[in-house]
């Protein structure tokens, strides 16, 4: 019995002994999993605020610090160049030169001393319409001229005959020379002669005769002698001012004609484009523009031309700061520089039913498209004031 006594404490002290440890382990394991509950959360919440911090700055660059480019075409125009020079090949064209700038007609030394004449002198088309136009108007003034001509002839006429008495040879002196201004119808130098001549003959008192009373006798034989040399050089120069107006008017519409087919022909080789774009910039972020563009003329999905453009003031105008809006012009090569197939379609489409879009780059590489208009001048100018006459007109009724 006793033993039996015994073991049923022993199993009992047993038990209880499992109960403790069990109760134990139970606590320890809630206060583990409570530690790293809390732990957990501060982990979670440390990622979470890692990556939000990294996030914040890219959605930035990304979505709110970028730039936003837009290009709208403005104007364009096509501009006649000077870098190509013709000769006056014909009779009609060689009438010209008289209205064509002396120091075009001349060699000039590095001092900028006038040298021979060129032989074969040649000139920008811009030049010969301007000299066109000159003799155009002076088949208007060339009559007036010879009237102001005749005008100087009839006061040589009584001065040499010397019976009015306000046109005596005693009285004429060099303020009545300079009033019939010579060098507008003579050389200068010729009319700087007659000058010197005039006052050697009336204030030379040196070579002079005198009176008894001391009076200078002047020669009049020699003054007389002058006006007729005058005389004849107004006439000289009258008849041919009635030579060239006659020629002039027979020749002036093949002038015209030959002047117009040079002038078509420099266009379609030596021209060239320039085009105003509105660029703008309504991002948060400044931007830098390529200097080069593209052109694209289309007058369908499958008929086009490339040209290339290149900005002018490329230091000055590439960068485009954050909200703002430049005027920036493209001005493309000489068409002579294009392939043969763009030239011919270049030319045909000018002032047709084709237009036109400008494609530009940022040095991001990012390529940004510009509106569509009409491949002419002008016309884009008319489209906005058709517009504006619309909205005139609109209001004129409320």
């Amino acid at each position: 019995m006793g033993s039996d006594n015994k073991m049923e404490e022993a199993t009992s002290e047993k038990s209880e002994l499992d109960q403790e440890i069990n109760s134990i382990e139970n606590m320890q394991n809630k206060e583990a999993k409570e530690k790293i509950k809390a732990n957990l959360k501060k982990v979670v919440m440390a990622i979470i605020g890692t990556l939000s911090a990294g996030a914040i700055p890219v959605w930035q660059i990304y979505f709110v610090e970028t730039s936003d480019v837009t290009v709208e075409i403005s104007s364009i125009t096509r501009n006649e160049s000077d870098s190509a020079n013709i000769e006056l090949a014909t009779d009609e064209l060689e009438q010209l030169e008289l209205y064509i700038p002396v120091t075009l007609l001349y060699e000039y030394d590095k001092q900028g001393k006038r040298g021979d004449k060129l032989d074969f002198p040649k000139f920008s088309i811009s030049i010969l319409l301007k000299a066109f136009d000159k003799a155009k108007q002076d088949i208007k003034n060339i009559a007036d001229t010879n009237n102001a001509l005749r005008g100087y002839q009839a006061q040589i006429d009584k001065f040499i005959q010397q019976i009015d008495p306000d046109y005596q040879l005693q009285e004429f002196r060099i303020a009545n020379l300079k009033s019939w201004n010579l060098n507008r119808y003579i050389e200068d130098k010729e009319a700087a002669y007659y000058e010197t001549q005039l006052l050697a003959i009336t204030r030379n008192y040196s070579s002079m005769k005198f009176t008894d009373d001391g009076i200078p006798v002047i020669d009049l034989d020699a003054i007389k002698s002058l006006l007729v040399d005058v005389d004849e050089e107004l006439e000289e120069v009258s008849a041919d001012n009635i030579a060239r107006l006659n020629r002039l008017r027979d020749d002036i519409r093949s002038i015209e004609s030959q002047l117009d087919k040079l002038k078509q022909s420099q266009s379609e080789k030596y021209s060239y484009f320039s085009i105003e774009v509105v660029v703008s910039n309504d991002g948060r972020a400044s931007t830098s523009m390529r200097p080069l563009a593209l052109m694209r003329v289309q007058i369908s999905e499958d008929n086009y031309a490339d040209v290339n453009l290149l900005m002018d003031n490329y230091k000055e105008n590439a960068e485009l700061a954050a909200a703002s809006t430049k005027i920036i012009r493209y001005t493309s090569d000489q068409l002579i520089t294009f392939p043969k197939e763009d030239q011919r379609m270049v030319n045909n489409f000018w002032r047709s039913t084709a237009w036109f879009r400008v494609y530009t780059m940022d040095t991001s590489q990012h390529v940004f498209t510009s509106n569509r208009v009409a491949f002419a001048d002008n016309l884009n100018q008319k489209v906005i004031f058709d517009r504006l006459k619309d909205r005139a007109a609109d209001n004129m009724t409320k």
